[in-house]
């Protein structure tokens, strides 16, 4: 399972300190590895792959694959 990094700024509101962004990132990844956890205690999870909604944010190909190797603790896009 690949999560993005959480979204910590909502526009218009005050922007948290980086101390209170890495708090909620590590909540959120925590609370994220517990529910897959729940279904799947064997699953591979990475949690916080820049993509989606952040900076800085990697590009991922459309309609391409991407491959999690947990071994490796690797990630693999292919673009062709």
């Amino acid at each position: 399972m690949l999560v993005a990094r959480p979204v910590t700024i909502v526009m218009g509101a005050p922007v948290p300190s980086p101390e209170e962004r890495a708090r909620l990132r590590a909540e959120q990844r925590d609370t994220v590895i517990e529910q897959i956890a729940r279904y799947n205690p064997r699953a591979v999870v990475c949690v916080g792959v820049p993509f989606g909604h952040t900076r800085p944010q990697w590009i991922l190909p459309h309609g391409g694959t991407v491959r999690l190797d947990g071994a490796a603790r690797k990630v693999f896009a292919d673009y062709s």
